[in-house]
């Protein structure tokens, strides 16, 4: 009888789930399960260590190390043989932010507004709604150094604003959060963007 999985905390969102090399004629498609995704994005993204990585995922070092394994064989593999890529994802769980100088009604999503709005979501039910004050806003600081680390501390997976300088960009992107452009949301659409 064969043990029962344990379970493997997942947070990273990928926006693209597949990706499909022009000019190949494979039958074949190789598919990364969420964990084989989650570890790519802690070791290959944000450059963690395989033990800081694997308390992230609430896994022994030795089965992050087999995960991560995995993943990049799979990875090299698609890459190598011109194979179709799907990345698994558990859209069940993520977290999504933006800014706005209204707390319960917002028109305007820009990253220089009062307020960062963070909103934790599970099964398309909001379970977490904070209300933080915008570093960017009342220090005048530049959005990628206050911005960056304040979604990533609190774990968004996306970012939602009106505009967006290609510096806030890279240094979001760089900590594995995606940036949907939108110029107003409601709090009824935030369980049903994905």
């Amino acid at each position: 009888m064969s043990r029962q999985k344990c379970h493997r905390v997942t947070s990273y969102q990928p926006l693209i789930t597949c990706f499909d090399p022009k000019g190949t004629k494979h039958d074949e498609s190789i598919s990364l399960i969420p964990e084989e995704v989650e570890a790519l994005y802690l070791m290959d993204l944000l450059d963690l260590y395989q033990e800081e990585a694997a308390l992230r995922m609430e896994v022994s070092r030795p089965t992050f190390a087999r995960i991560i394994k995995s993943a990049r064989q799979k990875v090299a593999r698609a890459l190598l043989g011109g194979y179709e890529l799907h990345l698994g994802t558990k859209r069940e769980r993520y977290v999504v932010a933006f800014c706005s100088n209204e707390t319960t009604h917002f028109e305007s999503l820009n990253i220089k507004d009062t307020y960062v709005c963070i909103f934790s979501v599970e099964n398309h039910r909001i379970v977490k709604r904070e209300i933080l004050l915008n570093p960017a806003h009342e220090k005048e600081a530049k959005p990628p150094l206050v911005l960056a680390p304040l979604l990533h501390e609190h774990g968004v997976n996306f970012f939602l604003t009106k505009s967006l300088g290609q510096g806030l960009k890279n240094a979001l992107s760089a900590r594995g959060i995606h940036v949907i452009e939108k110029d107003v949301i409601s709090e009824d659409e935030i369980p049903k963007l994905f």
